[in-house]
């Protein structure tokens, strides 16, 4: 691996741990979780959901407009899935065979074991 695939794969692994971070902090914050996480992602859902069967919104041709709400709130979802399997990975990195073989030859060579 070239000096400058090191470099991008490790500046590419600070910012998925920084992001995932941050995304956790997000989390905590009660603001956050009332805004976001209750007030869009499950009333307005939720809301959005029921609204597809109102008759007047079928007729009215507005039933595009709510399936876009729902299409956003679950990109949302799925941005937020997508911080955390990354910075899962950089958590928890799956090591090739020979990423592996190479670790326990330096942890050998360092006397550990």
């Amino acid at each position: 691996m070239s000096e400058d695939q090191v470099e991008l794969e490790m500046t590419d692994t600070e910012h998925h741990l920084l992001m995932g971070e941050a995304l956790d902090r997000l989390r905590q914050n009660a603001d956050f979780q009332k805004v976001i996480m209750e007030g869009y992602l499950r009333e307005k859902a939720l809301a959005s959901v029921s609204m597809l069967a109102v008759p007047q919104i079928k007729q009215a041709g507005q039933r595009p407009d709510v399936m876009e709400d729902l299409v956003a709130a679950s990109n949302l979802q799925y941005w937020f899935q997508t911080v955390d399997s990354f910075h899962e990975g950089c958590k928890n990195p799956i090591l090739s065979d020979e990423e592996e073989n190479e670790l326990a030859n330096a942890q050998t060579e360092g006397g550990v074991q």
